[in-house]
């Protein structure tokens, strides 16, 4: 959705209902288009745009800090957390460019399995590196977790996942995703373990109690 202007993303925010779905910092060698104009070439924003008249009207906004600031402004929203997966060097200070409100996002106190599902929602965005589908799952999912983060996300949420990186992820583990990634990136190592998820999988119980058959992971 184009917004290149302060009075486009005015307009926008009249006609919709525009939250804060992810904030990712690209890896060495991404780049994103911005619907504000310029090319994104280091963290940005993604939005999620529901008309105000017409339910069935969902459309994705990506930008870059500079729009996000306006968005996240003129619609009172809290800013979100910065996913950043790289070793940074000491010292360095990554600037996530927040706008300084009573809304500002705080430290995240994560369950952690919530955490890794959130992790990897975070990845799926990274490795695919597209823009994703306004009524996609993912954000239901990620919405959930961020709202409820100390909780421990229900089996079918980790299932719903798993499935849509077994279908979305060209026959490749999220892991070996990663590992590829790693090879010109200093990736952490604490936001790309999935063990939790995995062992979650290989445990499903039933509503009595029941052992289920396990689920091949694909995190």
């Amino acid at each position: 959705m184009d917004c290149r202007s302060i009075k486009r993303r005015k307009n926008i925010v009249r006609n919709y209902n525009v939250v804060p779905v992810a904030h990712v910092k690209l890896l060495k060698g991404q780049t994103k288009k911005s619907d504000a104009g310029p090319e994104i070439d280091d963290q940005y924003y993604v939005f999620k745009a529901t008309s105000k008249n017409k339910s069935d009207d969902v459309q994705i906004i990506q930008c870059g800090m500079g729009a996000a600031r306006d968005f996240l402004s003129l619609t009172n929203r809290k800013s979100l957390p910065l996913f950043n997966p790289l070793v940074m060097p000491t010292g360095h200070v990554v600037n996530n460019n927040q706008p300084k409100t009573k809304n500002s996002s705080k430290s995240i106190k994560w369950d952690p399995t919530a955490e890794q599902l959130h992790n990897a929602i975070m990845w799926i965005i990274i490795v695919w590196n597209t823009s994703p589908r306004p009524n996609s799952p993912l954000f239901k999912i990620n919405s959930e977790l961020e709202q409820y983060p100390s909780s421990k996300p229900y089996d079918y949420k980790i299932k719903a996942v798993n499935t849509m990186i077994k279908n979305g992820n060209h026959g490749s583990t999220l892991t070996n995703s990663i590992n590829r990634l790693k090879n010109s990136n200093n990736i952490r190592q604490t936001v790309c373990d999935f063990n939790l998820l995995t062992k979650q999988l290989h445990n499903l119980k039933d509503k009595n109690g029941n052992t289920l058959p396990s689920i091949t992971s694909w995190f």
